[in-house]
């Protein structure tokens, strides 16, 4: 009988792995896994056509010239070029053996250039200045020990709009942080910067018009009260780009979004005297910042309901048009003319139409686990599923809730990340259709996704040590760590079931067998995107998982480990666990049978005052801290003994709107190897 069991078991366990195998998508690329990890340089954005060569070049004195790019402005890409050749202690002299040639061909696209690295130097040809900064950006990457590989690149973007944007209407931004931000943007060929100038907690635009906008007494007193930027700072801002290559977008959000202005001029903006208002307003942005440094603004439109939405925008579209400005508004929102660009946020209601379109669905750095919203992000390409004519990609970047300071900002958000794997995915573009499987769910080890994703990983993860080793970067390693789950188990079921590890458990009239899993964090569910391993488990479940971990001595390591991760939107979560507790859903995690100890929260038992929508006033104004996020807090001491070491989670949904996954990682893999087996 026993044996019976043991088989029927079995069958079950191959059943289950076959129908996992079969679930697996077939999985396209431009470039193969041995493309990314042969390359002798790790670049971001992978270019599109290359030829690598045998040996290196060396460049520890060049000579340059330039005489056949005399037309463009060759003052500004010298300057550029010497301040990479210091920085990697190369000389520039008359007399050089290597040297780098800028040559034009006019056949070449506007953004694209050709860099061929020989025994006798660097030969680099584009059409337009353009071109040629993003092939000095390439060659700031290719450039180590003072040699160069031989290599022969052809490149160029696969979408002509790459954008980084930031919301400095909830919490302003320095304007050395936003020169910092866009030097990261040029060196990764990101091209747009969409400036988001205004929203309720204030109005960051000087107005000379109405200087009542501006007044510290007119903006949320949490919220930076009276810091705006001069149109002084933003002529500076708009000419810093534009020596970096990089388009500023302005945004004027209007008319939701709008408690400053109301306060400021005591109407909304959609009434007869709100709307004379915002047109003296553009008026005069259109006045102090001409059109050929500013030839887009973005006037908002979303989330609001007004008596007058088509008059409205047909208004407002004709004073930014009469200034010979293109409109983009954000979509869903008040609806315009096919002329008006759209800005996709919410990909469900986007439909077919003429209009130009520039996508930011489902991309936003404040609203996703940050392990997660790096494989969104790549796995996603820029336009999918619609289809318009799309443009490009934006990608966002609320920092909603209040800031202690401009710097928690990028310490609590996967920003940098972000934006590398958004430099690839809009410029490099290697993937030709979405895998939404893996939105919430790293591709399963062995398959194709797997490796491809693994070898960007490694790619991504080089240019953290070497460019962002003092930056905050909170993204590590996946590919690495292997789990399995099973459940759902109702309430604790799972506590007393589980106690006896066997492949398969009957429980009730369901078979339940244990998933494999890949990932720093495993989603059971995940709020919005309602992506995950577990998505039609019922509140008061629980899902377990574990895993083995075989260490080559006793030691003690330390690990970043997280349960619901708070979406740095809005303050809805589940609170700060109990002290002795990881989770206020009962979430708990042990190594080696021992429960691994818990933080003593400072803020023990806090809880929101709501738990679905969107964060209330109240909790909007508190700062998180350090504590609220794995990343951010002091990591956990693990003993671990030579050899095998189990670790074993207990993940339970509290509640339907829970963002319902754990996190394990250990902060130094040295040593460490995972396993779901012992083997």
């Amino acid at each position: 009988m026993k044996i019976i069991s043991r088989l029927f078991q079995l069958l079950i366990f191959l059943i289950c792995s076959n129908l996992s195998s079969q679930n697996t998508p077939h999985f396209e690329s431009k470039f193969t896994v041995a493309h990314l990890k042969n390359a002798p340089v790790k670049l971001i954005p992978f270019p599109q056509e290359y030829k690598w060569q045998d040996g290196y070049l060396n460049v520890s004195e060049v000579t340059i010239d330039s005489k056949e790019i005399s037309n463009q402005n060759t003052a500004a890409l010298l300057s550029e070029l010497k301040s990479i050749l210091s920085a990697n202690n190369v000389k520039v002299s008359a007399n050089a053996s290597a040297f780098i040639i800028f040559k034009n061909d006019k056949k070449i696209k506007d953004e694209g250039y050709t860099l061929k690295a020989t025994k006798k130097g660097i030969t680099i040809t584009s059409s337009t200045e353009s071109g040629n900064f993003y092939a000095l950006q390439t060659l700031r990457q290719l450039i180590a020990n003072a040699q160069v590989p031989f290599v022969d690149i052809s490149d160029w973007p696969k979408h002509a709009l790459r954008g980084y944007m930031i919301d400095v209407g909830r919490n302003y931004q320095s304007m050395s942080s936003l020169k910092k931000q866009l030097d990261i943007m040029a060196k990764y060929k990101l091209n747009t910067f969409h400036w988001h100038l205004t929203d309720r907690p204030a109005w960051r635009i000087e107005s000379k018009l109405y200087p009542e906008l501006t007044y510290s007494n007119n903006h949320r007193q949490t919220r930076d009260p009276g810091m705006y930027y001069t149109y002084d700072e933003i002529r500076e801002i708009f000419k810093y780009a534009k020596e970096r290559h990089i388009q500023v977008i302005p945004e004027i959000d209007m008319p939701g979004h709008s408690d400053s202005f109301v306060t400021s001029m005591g109407v909304k903006m959609e009434s007869e005297k709100g709307m004379a208002i915002l047109e003296g307003v553009l008026n005069e942005f259109f006045t102090e910042i001409p059109q050929e440094d500013c030839p887009i603004i973005h006037i908002g439109s979303d989330e609001v309901k007004i008596p007058n939405p088509k008059g409205f925008i047909a208004a407002m579209v004709k004073i930014c048009k009469d200034a010979n400005r293109e409109v983009i508004i954000w979509h869903p929102g008040l609806e315009a003319d096919d002329d008006v660009i759209r800005q996709t946020w919410v990909a469900d209601d986007v439909k077919p139409g003429n209009y130009r379109e520039i996508d930011s669905w489902s991309n936003y750095v404040n609203g996703a686990e940050p392990m997660m919203q790096i494989q969104r992000l790549f796995f996603r390409p820029i336009g999918f599923p619609s289809v318009n004519n799309v443009i490009g990609g934006t990608l966002c970047f609320w920092p909603d809730v209040n800031l202690k300071h401009e710097s928690e900002a990028f310490e609590q958000n996967p920003v940098y990340p972000s934006m590398l794997t958004y430099a690839w995915t809009t410029w490099t573009a290697d993937l030709e259709k979405g895998y939404p499987e893996y939105y919430a769910k790293m591709p399963l080890k062995g398959t194709e996704a797997y490796n491809y994703y693994s070898a960007f990983e490694d790619i991504l993860l080089f240019h953290k040590k070497k460019y962002f080793a003092n930056e905050p970067f909170p993204y590590f390693r996946q590919s690495d760590k292997e789990w399995k789950l099973i459940g759902p188990f109702n309430k604790n079921d799972g506590d007393e079931i589980l106690k006896e590890m066997k492949t398969s458990y009957r429980y009730g009239d369901t078979i339940l067998t244990w998933k494999k899993a890949v990932g720093n964090t495993i989603v059971m569910k995940e709020r919005w995107m309602k992506n995950g391993h577990f998505i039609e488990a019922k509140v008061g479940q629980a899902v377990y998982a574990t895993t083995y971990i075989h260490s080559d001595k006793n030691r003690e390591i330390e690990a970043m480990i997280g349960f619901e991760t708070a979406l740095r939107a809005n303050k809805i979560h589940l609170g700060v666990p109990e002290i002795g507790s990881w989770d206020q859903a009962g979430g708990n995690i042990w190594v080696n049978n021992k429960p691994v100890e818990p933080p003593l929260w400072e803020n023990a038992g806090w809880k929101p005052s709501k738990q679905t929508g969107w964060g209330s006033k109240v909790d909007q104004e508190i700062p998180w801290e350090k504590q609220d996020f794995y990343w951010t807090r002091t990591p956990s001491k693990i003993q671990l003994n030579k050899g095998w070491n189990t670790v074993f989670v207990k993940i339970p949904r509290a509640t339907a709107y829970q963002n319902w996954m754990f996190t394990f990682i250990p902060t130094d893999m040295t040593g460490l190897r995972f396993s779901p087996e012992k083997r």
